[in-house]
C-alpha cells in the first residue's frame, strides 16, 4: 500500500480556499491538473503531492498546515477494516513506546498494531517538536475524528468539562477512581483528571479505540489509568469495582445489547431494562459500579426521558431517590447528531427521604430565549455552564430548594403519574418560567420605542441614472483573483476536540459567519474583508471590528480586496443575491437559490474607486437600515412575548 496522500475535490477546494466547483473548472480547463489515481469516478482521489505542486506552480493560495500534511499520509495507510488503528500506531511514537525505524526503513510493528512507514514517522515526529507530543496527538486525533465522525462518537470538550464540574464534590475535588465504562477517545477521562481525578478506569468495545484512549491519557500525564477493551455490559472488566464517580456517554439506540444473554444480572436491581431502552441498561451499570458517596453522569437521548417502554425504570429510580437532575442540553451539544440531549445525574439509592426530588434544569430553552447569546452550542457554553451549575451546586449541599426561570425542583410524588416523564420543560412552573416585573415591562417598552425612532432616518434618498451612466462592463471575480485585485478563499468545517466548534453558517444572518477562535491555523479574517455565506444566511457583507481576527466557519467565502482598486461595501453590495443572480456566468442563477454558489463565477460592474466609494456608503447606509428594521422587529416580538406571558401568569392587567 502506498503512503502517499491523496485528498477528494472537496478537500482539494478547502486547501486552496475555493469553492468545489472551482476545482471542477480547473479539470475541464487544465490539461496539466493532476489526473486522479484512486477513489471512484463519482468520488476520485488525487495525490496530495501533486495537487499541492500545482496549486504552486499555478500562482494559487495553498493553506496546508504540518498537522494537515501528517494526518493525510496517516490517513492514505489506514487499514479500513481497522481506522483507529493508524492514529494509535502514531500514538505509541509520541509517547515513546515504538523503536525507532530500522536502517532499512522499516517500522517495527508493536503487537496488534500496522507498522507506519518511515516518511510518516519523520511527519510524525516533527510535528510532535512543533505542537508536543500531547499536541500532535490532539491535532492527529481531531482530524481522526472528523474524518470518522458518523462511525464514533466523540464528546465536546466542553460538554466533557460540564460533566466532570457536575461531579465534583460541592465541598471538595474530584479524586478518583472514576470509571467510564465507554470511554471511546477518552475525552471524558481526560475532563475529569483535569478536574483532579487521578485514578482513570475506562472500557470500549473497539480494541483500537481503547489504545487510543490509553495512550491519550499518558501522553497528558495521567497516573493511574486502567484502560480495558471488551463490551462493558457483556463482559464487564471491572466487575465489583467501586468508583468515586462515574461518567459516560453510552452509545445511543443500540438495538442488541444483550439482554437476552442478561435476563438475570444483579445490576438491575431498578428493573430489567427492554430491549429497546439500552441508556437504562447503561445507566444501571454505572450506578452498580458507584461507591456510596459517588456520583454518576450520563448523557442521554431525549426520548429516554418519557419512551413508555422505560417508565418502570425510570419510576423506580425516582422512588428510591437514585435520580438526582435532569439537564436537557442545548440541540447540537454532541459531536455526530443534532439531536435533543439530557444529561442525568444518578446516585446510589438512598433510604432516608421518603419522598425524594428531583432537580430540572432547562439550559436549551434557557439559551434559546436568551437574546443576546449566540445560539451555537460551541460559542455559548460558558452562558449553558453558567445555567446549570450554581442550581446544581445548591441542590447537591441540600440547601433551599432553587428556583428560577429554567429550573425546578419536584418531589417524587409529582413526577410518579402513569407516563413518568422526566423532560425538564415538563416540570418547571409556567409562573416561575415567565419572571416578568415591572421594570422589565417598562425596559421593554423603551427599547422597542428606540429602535423605533432608529427607523426614523430611513434608507438613503438616490436618483435615477441616466442610461449613459450606467456601468456597461463587467469582470469577474476570478479574474480579479487572477489580477491580485481581490483573494478568494472558503473556511472549512474542522471538528476541535480541545475547543468550541464553529458557528454553523445557517446562522442569523446578523451574526458573524466564523469561528470565534483566535488561535488554530486557518488564516484570520481582517476588517474589511467581504463575507460570503453558503446558504441562505443573508448576503455577502464587509466584517466589522468584532470579528477581525475570527477564522471563516464552514460554508463561509472569504473575499479580500486590494482597497487600492476595490470598495469593501461596493463589493458586497454589487454580490448580493438579487444582483449578483442576473450576472451569473452562464445564466444558471444559482445565486438566487440557497444551495452553494461559486463565487469565483459572480460578475461586478467595473466603475473607478471613487464611484466605487460612493456607491458602497449607500450599500453601508442600507445596510444599518435593514438592522434597524430587523432590531426594530425584533425588540417589538420580545415586548410582545414578555407582556403576554405576565399576562398569562395574571402579573398584569389591561388597562380599562
Amino acid at each position: 500500500m502506498t503512503s502517499d496522500a491523496v485528498v477528494t475535490a472537496a478537500e482539494i477546494a478547502r486547501i486552496a480556499g475555493v469553492g468545489p466547483a472551482a476545482v471542477s473548472n480547473w479539470r475541464r480547463r487544465y490539461p496539466e491538473f493532476p489526473a486522479p489515481v484512486g477513489g471512484t469516478a463519482t468520488s476520485p482521489h488525487f495525490s496530495l503531492t501533486r495537487v499541492v505542486d500545482w496549486l504552486r506552480d499555478s500562482g494559487r493560495p495553498v493553506s496546508l498546515s504540518p498537522a494537515d500534511v501528517a494526518w493525510r499520509h496517516l490517513d492514505a495507510v489506514r487499514d479500513p477494516a481497522r481506522p483507529g488503528a493508524v492514529l494509535a500506531a502514531a500514538g505509541a511514537f509520541l509517547a515513546g513506546e515504538r523503536p525507532a525505524p530500522t536502517a532499512g526503513g522499516e517500522l517495527p510493528e508493536l503487537p496488534e498494531l500496522p507498522g507506519l512507514p518511515v516518511e510518516i514517522i519523520r511527519l510524525i515526529d516533527g510535528l510532535g517538536s512543533e505542537l508536543g507530543a500531547a499536541g500532535a496527538f490532539e491535532a492527529l486525533l481531531s482530524r481522526w475524528a472528523e474524518a470518522h465522525a458518523r462511525q464514533v462518537e466523540t464528546t465536546p470538550a466542553p460538554v466533557a468539562a460540564l460533566m466532570a464540574e457536575v461531579l465534583t464534590p460541592a465541598d471538595g475535588q474530584l479524586t478518583g477512581p472514576v470509571l467510564d465504562p465507554a470511554c471511546g477517545t477518552g475525552s471524558l477521562l481526560l475532563a475529569t483528571a483535569a478536574a483532579g481525578a487521578e485514578a482513570l478506569l475506562g472500557q470500549e468495545t473497539d480494541p483500537d479505540l481503547a489504545e487510543i484512549t490509553r495512550l491519550r491519557l499518558a501522553l497528558h500525564g495521567c497516573a493511574g489509568v486502567s484502560v480495558t477493551a471488551g463490551d462493558s455490559l457483556l463482559a464487564d472488566a471491572f466487575t465489583g469495582k467501586r468508583a468515586h464517580a462515574v461518567v459516560c456517554n453510552p452509545p445511543f439506540g443500540q438495538r442488541h445489547w444483550g439482554r437476552g444473554e442478561l435476563g438475570y444480572d444483579s445490576r438491575w436491581t431498578f428493573g430489567l431494562p427492554p430491549n429497546g431502552e439500552p441508556e437504562l441498561a447503561w445507566l444501571q451499570h454505572a450506578l452498580a459500579h458507584l461507591a456510596d458517596s459517588g456520583y454518576a453522569a450520563l448523557l442521554m437521548p431525549a426520548a429516554a426521558a418519557a419512551r413508555p417502554s422505560g417508565r418502570r425504570v425510570r419510576a423506580e429510580l425516582i422512588r428510591r431517590g437514585s435520580l438526582r437532575a435532569v439537564v436537557a442540553l442545548p440541540a447540537g451539544s454532541t459531536s455526530t447528531h443534532a439531536m435533543g440531549t439530557h444529561l442525568w445525574i444518578a446516585r446510589p439509592p438512598a433510604a432516608s427521604d421518603a419522598d425524594p426530588p428531583v432537580l430540572f434544569i432547562d439550559a436549551e430553552h434557557a439559551l434559546a430565549e436568551a437574546p443576546d447569546q449566540d445560539q451555537c452550542p460551541g460559542k455559548s457554553w460558558q452562558f449553558v455552564r453558567d445555567t446549570v451549575l450554581p442550581p446544581w451546586r445548591a441542590f447537591q449541599r441540600g440547601e433551599e430548594a432553587p428556583r428560577g426561570p429554567y429550573c425546578h425542583v419536584s418531589p417524587a410524588t409529582d413526577l410518579l403519574d402513569d407516563a413518568v416523564d422526566l423532560t425538564p420543560a415538563r416540570h418547571i412552573p409556567a409562573e416561575t418560567a415567565a419572571g416578568v416585573d415591572r421594570a422589565q415591562l417598562a425596559a421593554d417598552r423603551t427599547r422597542w420605542q428606540q429602535a423605533l425612532e432608529a427607523l426614523a432616518v430611513g434608507p438613503p434618498a438616490v436618483e435615477w441614472a441616466p442610461a449613459e451612466r450606467r456601468p456597461a462592463a463587467l469582470v469577474s471575480l476570478e479574474d480579479l483573483a487572477r489580477t491580485g485585485a481581490v483573494r478568494i478563499w472558503r473556511g472549512s468545517a474542522r471538528r476541535e476536540t480541545g475547543s468550541s466548534g464553529p458557528l454553523s453558517p445557517e446562522a442569523h444572518s446578523r451574526r458573524p459567519p466564523a469561528e470565534r477562535s483566535r488561535g488554530g491555523e486557518r488564516e484570520p479574517i481582517r476588517e474589511g474583508d467581504v463575507l460570503v455565506p453558503g446558504g441562505a444566511s443573508g448576503g455577502p457583507r464587509p466584517a466589522g471590528r468584532a470579528e477581525a481576527g475570527t477564522v471563516p466557519g464552514p460554508g463561509v467565502t472569504v473575499l479580500r480586496p486590494d482597497p487600492a482598486v476595490l470598495d469593501s461595501w461596493f463589493l458586497s453590495g454589487a454580490l448580493s443575491d438579487g444582483a449578483a443572480g442576473r450576472r451569473l456566468g452562464g445564466g444558471s442563477g444559482a445565486a438566487g437559490r440557497s444551495g452553494r454558489v461559486d463565487v469565483a463565477r459572480l460578475f461586478v460592474p467595473v466603475l473607478d474607486l471613487a464611484e466605487q466609494r460612493r456607491i458602497g456608503k449607500a450599500f453601508q447606509d442600507i445596510a444599518a437600515f435593514g438592522e434597524a428594521l430587523e432590531n426594530a422587529v425584533d425588540r417589538g416580538r420580545e415586548a410582545a412575548r414578555r407582556l403576554a406571558d405576565a399576562l398569562a401568569a395574571g402579573q398584569v392587567r389591561p388597562l380599562g
